[in-house]
């Protein structure tokens, strides 16, 4: 749709991980993939480790013309920086967790929004922990305190450890 509008499109998804998910599972027959910086910088870092990465290519100068033809894909901080400011009239969106939250796809002025998350949640931890048949288990992210109890309720050794990750947030998710 945003071709025959001469719309490019640009998403919005974390630059290690959720980045190399929308590029491996688009349909890369829709034109070509472009790439921030940042995204592009870890693609190579991971390209040259041995993991297959499909192609993409690192927005310069020479390759804006095209740049209705494809998908642009940015961290989440690019999106309202002057990097962003370029593009004439883009489609925004957003993957990430956040957009399963009523609201977050609005405020972050996205036009559209896919729920996509790394986070495992309560039934998936627990199954994790049984199939890898872990018999103590260190909790660093979420409700540290109440998961670490309710393991050693269940019989398994379990302690929270302070990290100086502080989590993520609808309000911090975008500047990130």
């Amino acid at each position: 749709k945003n071709v025959s509008l001469n719309r490019p499109s640009l998403v919005s998804a974390y630059s290690l991980g959720k980045a190399q998910r929308i590029i491996q599972n688009v349909d890369h027959s829709i034109g070509p993939i472009y790439t921030h910086g940042a995204i592009e910088n870890t693609n190579q870092v991971l390209r040259s480790s041995g993991i297959n990465i499909k192609e993409t290519t690192l927005i310069a100068d020479q390759a804006k013309r095209d740049l209705n033809k494809g998908l642009i894909i940015c961290p989440p901080s690019a999106v309202d920086s002057a990097w962003s400011k370029k593009f004439k009239n883009p489609s925004v969106a957003m993957a990430s967790g956040w957009m399963a939250t009523r609201g977050n796809r609005r405020r972050r002025n996205a036009d559209v929004g896919f729920v996509l998350s790394d986070h495992a949640d309560w039934n998936d931890l627990n199954k994790a922990i049984k199939l890898t048949e872990a018999k103590k288990v260190f909790v660093t992210h979420g409700y540290s305190d109440l998961y670490s109890k309710w393991l050693n309720h269940i019989g398994i050794e379990s302690q929270t450890v302070e990290t100086a990750f502080e989590g993520e947030s609808p309000e911090t998710q975008a500047v990130v």
